[in-house]
């Protein structure tokens, strides 16, 4: 693969250029440092000190650096330190996350001994970039960055739903709140799904980035505008950086934590009682002119609950109100000598709703990260990190299940003649609670098993200061086994007059199925790193990094039916229809990075970086491209004009631009032949089937990536003493190259299709703002901090046929259009009397208004020519995306108390469901019950108002469910998404029976939402789902206890 991608003499001949060039100049820079370096060796002085903190405490692990310099050191697990200065005119350089910075004259002093004071100040703060670190005061890019005491203040299965509302620019919506789905989307910045980088190395999406357990991360980093540029093809959407914990010197520190829960959905549409539904099917045959399905004397059975017609909640027959959630969590961190670690072990389980117990998550995770001193400039480290989950549900899925709680009718009973030993046959045909049942109708299982390993050497080079070198390998694998089992069964009908039952077979034959992937990735990667301070005021930086990423895949799956069901083993199942499937995969990619940082006394930033990648997919000859970024800024606040305002604590303006490259399309579609698949199948003989081979396509020799030019322009201010903190971006992202297929009109004997091209594009604007407040009176700390992002597509360019006319344009065009908006008609009200329906505009087509019934839904005649069509539909809505998204934290701190809590929402877009929640007896089922508040006809046949049409079948209604904003709504919410309360013990007796502090707390998740009547009940966080049927697993609300135990 390497000798492909490095086919082409030009490739070779500028990369053996461009390495030669730069690392031609590193040496004449490290030259020149040395031989300063060597004249002033020898007039220095060695001094000492100890660190501590507000309490006296020794600060393991704090950073001492020579002012002007690199030279530096840090403090050992005692606090203390040693390092050579110039005997005159040094300032040392003491520095703590989280403590306020102090520039000590060393003078005549030989020994210090520090007291650091707590700050406030987040400039200070060490942010992880890609292939390194850097001080936020310097940071030129848009970053965001949250630690891992913030993202544990919110208690979840989901790494996602921790990070939701406190990160400025991602956008994060859960889609189920099914145990082991993880179905969270994540968004930067409305870019799409970024990268994730785990320490370092890009690993999978973000579906196993969610399942990181949040007790192991140090930080979490998001890189939103150019800067993501260094991390090449798949960066175009943003890079979430993910830094685990390692350990410290000084002496051991325990933790454990542990987490009890329960959960419940945050609402629930109700559906209609078996009362309300019996009404409503008498109206249906009254308006369908036919005689009443129900008596009078029925109707007052089920109003009084009469035997035989007390009804059914389906709902609390299938699931509980709520359901049981545990973590528990034990860490072990220290160090001393040579080596650090930290080394810790997860378990979580997450119970679901079902009442047959049938539905659970289980994950066990472990970590280690060990960091050795090999030698006084050699370092290793080895991080090694693993994931065991499986997640189990009934033979059939949960939306079958949740649909027969909507659709079965009250009017039945789960068990035929309330026998719970025979199953009911109902009219809808799904028996939630027969199909809930694992004995009955069988299970899936699925297990995943994540291995993740990184070994890193780090050489300081020591006759070279400032100069590291790296090397890096790491080797990940995931194997991945399904199990289905699919059995047939029974559902029965009960005649009283013979006391018998009938069964029906359901589902027969019974079948069963395993399904096997296998992942394997090996990552290498060559770091060499360079810092130095030249004349005091100019700080340089400099890295190369090489980057091979290989991984390798593999997946089958097998199937058998039963003549008659044994037990779950593919052996024991027969012979006749067996299944098999499978295939493999490779990918791989060459990476060149370079970087190169420069700043003048901190206060004039430049970073240029570019990427060269060469990926697999494409041409010989379009295999490698060139990405470049380059960002700066200008720390305002440094200059002498601002430094006069006492109350400017920081002002930074800063831009990026960059280009990104993205993979697109599959591989090798430059390479003609025929393909196995599209070809038919023929019998020559009979009973031997054979595939048949489609003839080659057209080939693009000339399809390559699309290219992201990402531009950002921010501003960062801080206010008195940095307690004000107040960030504003506003961004635009093109892309260019996407793929489409051109629009021609070919005669009917061409027989093919024209391949893909880079043709179409598009464009993402938006604006992000973030503030932050931060207080202290006396022992009462407090602080608020806000988040909020708008952003919207815009279509550059669309490939199609040409328009017929103005009009065709208007309403078919998408070229420079936004892409989220909704064509629908313009309600008007609903028809309040039969002349109404007469002399209204016709809006059914050739039927006329001769279904529309009063209290049916009317629509805005737009062009005025009588007939509602098409023609009269307008762009109305956003589409299901949300625009805007935003987060609003509170935390506060008294003595052993704090207090967290987290609003969060988002806005501009709409849902819109379609069958049992937008359809009146929808499968001819039961209905919700909002639909009961409708137009219904008194006794005298006088018409009697209400919020929805008159009841009737679809096949009896006009165009009443024409898309409009009777069914489409506003899902803009705001919510109340978690609040955490806690204590922590700091007694003596504790500390002597070897405790150091033990934190209690109890968090709630979800809490209350604030939305649209219609939509609230459906959580507007949810999509509507599998045909848009808004029946995924309800978003759940958590109620948990936990408690800490550091010794």
């Amino acid at each position: 693969m390497n000798k492909q991608l490095l086919s082409k003499p030009l490739c070779r001949q500028y990369v053996r250029t461009t390495l030669w060039r730069v690392c031609t100049a590193l040496c004449l820079m490290v030259l020149v440092q040395a031989g300063a370096l060597a004249q002033s060796a020898a007039d220095e002085t060695l001094i000492s000190g100890e660190i501590k903190d507000e309490k006296s405490s020794a600060i393991p692990g704090a950073s001492i650096v020579l002012q002007g310099t690199t030279k530096g050191t840090t403090t050992d697990a005692n606090g203390k330190f040693s390092l050579s200065v110039p005997k005159s005119g040094s300032v040392i350089i003491v520095s703590f996350l989280g403590y306020k910075r102090q520039e000590i004259a060393v003078g005549n002093r030989t020994n210090f001994n520090v007291q650091l004071e707590p700050s406030t100040d987040e400039l200070q703060e060490v942010v992880v970039v890609g292939y390194g670190t850097q001080r936020k005061q310097t940071l030129t890019g848009a970053i965001s960055n949250i630690v891992s005491e913030q993202i544990k203040t919110t208690t979840h299965t989901s790494l996602a739903q921790s990070l939701q509302g406190k990160v400025a620019g991602v956008q994060i919506r859960q889609n189920s709140g099914e145990p082991g789905s993880f179905s969270t989307s994540i968004n930067i910045r409305g870019f799409g799904e970024p990268l994730y980088v785990v320490d370092g190395v890009a690993r999978d999406g973000g579906y196993e980035f969610q399942k990181i357990n949040p007790d192991d991360i140090e930080s979490i980093s998001v890189l939103k505008d150019a800067s993501a540029a260094i991390f090449g093809i798949r960066a175009g959407n943003g890079v979430v950086i993910v830094t685990t914990k390692k350990g410290k010197q000084g002496k051991p520190q325990f933790s454990y934590n542990m987490v009890y829960g329960r959960q419940s959905p945050t609402d629930v549409p109700k559906m209609t009682s078996a009362l309300q539904w019996a009404e409503m099917r008498n109206d249906a045959a009254k308006n369908l002119g036919e005689n009443p399905v129900y008596s009078p004397e029925e109707i007052e059975k089920f109003r009084s609950g009469a035997p035989g017609y007390q009804g059914t909640d389906w709902y609390k027959e299938t699931l509980n109100k709520s359901a049981s959630q545990q973590q528990h969590f034990i860490s072990a961190s220290g160090g001393e000598g040579v080596v650090s670690y930290f080394t810790s072990f997860g378990y979580q389980k997450e119970n679901g709703l079902l009442k047959s117990g049938d539905m659970g998550y289980q994950k066990y995770t472990f970590r280690s990260n060990i960091g050795i001193d090999l030698t006084k400039n050699l370092k290793a480290d080895l991080i090694l990190s693993g994931l065991f989950d499986k997640r189990e549900q009934p033979g059939d899925n949960f939306f079958n299940i949740y649909k027969g709680t909507r659709i079965a009718l009250p009017t039945e009973r789960p068990y035929a003649n309330d026998n719970p030993k025979y199953p009911a046959l109902l009219s809808g045909g799904y028996n939630p609670v027969a199909l809930a049942d694992r004995g009955l109708t069988g299970y899936s299982q699925e297990v995943n098993k994540f291995f993740q390993s990184t070994f890193a050497l780090t050489y300081t080079v020591p006759f070279v200061p400032g100069l590291r070198i790296k090397g890096l390998v790491a080797y990940d694998s995931n194997n991945y086994r399904a199990k289905s089992v699919s059995k047939a069964y029974n559902l029965y009908t009960y005649d009283a007059a013979t006391d018998k039952y009938t069964a029906h077979a359901q589902r027969n034959p019974s079948r069963i199925g395993n399904n096997f992937t296998d992942n394997n990735r090996i990552t290498f990667q060559g770091q060499l790193f360079y810092n130095t301070v030249i004349a005091k005021n100019h700080n340089l930086g400099a890295t190369l990094v090489y980057e091979q990423q290989e991984s390798h895949n593999r997946w089958a799956g097998l199937g058998r039916e039963y003549a008659f069901f044994t037990n779950d083993q593919i052996d024991q199942a027969g012979l006749n229809n067996q299944t098999t499937s499978g295939s493999e995969s490779e990918y791989a990619s060459q990476s060149y990075v370079g970087r190169l940082n420069y700043d003048f006394k901190e206060k004039y930033l430049l970073e240029v970086a570019a990427r060269y990648d060469g990926s697999y997919r494409y041409h010989p000859d379009r295999r490698w491209g060139l990405f470049p970024v380059v960002s700066a800024g200008w720390r305002i606040s440094e200059e002498n004009f601002i430094k006069s305002i006492p109350f400017i604590s920081n002002l930074k303006l800063r831009g990026s631009y960059g280009l990104v490259g993205a993979d697109a399309g599959a591989p090798f579609q430059y390479v003609p032949g025929f393909s196995l698949t599209g070809g038919g199948g023929y019998e020559f003989t009979n009973g031997n089937y054979t595939t048949g081979a489609a003839s080659p396509a057209i080939v693009n020799e000339k399809l390559t990536w699309f290219k992201s030019n990402i531009q950002d322009i921010g501003i960062d201010l801080g206010l008195w003493d940095n307690k004000i903190d107040l960030t504003f971006d506003i961004y635009q992202r093109d892309r260019k190259g996407l793929l489409a297929r051109r629009n021609v009109s070919l005669p009917n004997t061409f027989g093919g299709t024209l391949p893909e091209e880079n043709l179409n594009s598009d464009r993402v604007r938006g604006i992000e703002f973030s503030a932050a407040y931060n207080g202290q009176i006396r022992d009462f700390k407090y602080g608020i901090s806000g988040n909020f992002n708008f952003a919207r597509t815009q279509n550059r360019y669309v490939e199609r046929g040409e328009f017929l006319s103005s009009t065709d344009k208007w309403r078919g065009g998408a070229t420079n259009r936004w892409n989220d908006v909704v064509w629908a008609y313009q309600l008007e009200g609903q028809f309040q009397s039969k002349d109404e329906v007469i002399y209204a505009p016709i809006q059914n087509g050739d039927l006329g208004n001769t279904r529309e019934l009063p209290g049916d839904f009317r629509y805005k005649d737009v062009d005025g020519n009588g007939i509602i069509d098409g023609n009269d539909a307008i762009p109305l809505f956003f589409g299901g995306d949300p625009k805007m998204y935003y987060g609003l934290t509170l935390n506060a701190s008294w003595k052993g108390f704090d207090f967290t809590a987290l609003f969060q929402g988002s806005g501009k877009y709409s849902v819109r469901f379609r069958e049992v929640y937008a359809e009146v007896f929808a499968f001819r089922g039961n209905t919700p019950e909002y639909f009961y508040d409708r137009w219904h006809q008194s006794p005298d046949g006088q018409w009697i108002p209400g919020e929805w049409p008159a009841s009737r079948f679809n096949y009896n209604v006009g165009a009443m469910y024409a898309e409009s904003g009777a069914w489409r709504k506003d899902a803009s919410y705001l919510r109340f998404k978690s609040a955490q309360l806690g204590y922590t013990f700091n007694l003596p007796w504790l500390k002597k029976i070897g405790i150091n502090d033990v934190r209690v707390y109890g968090n709630a998740h979800n809490i209350f939402t604030w939305a649209d009547s219609f939509v609230k009940p459906f959580d507007p966080e949810k999509v509507e789902g599998l045909f848009g049927a808004g029946l995924t697993y309800p978003v759940t609300r958590s109620y948990n206890f936990g408690i800490n135990v550091k010794f």
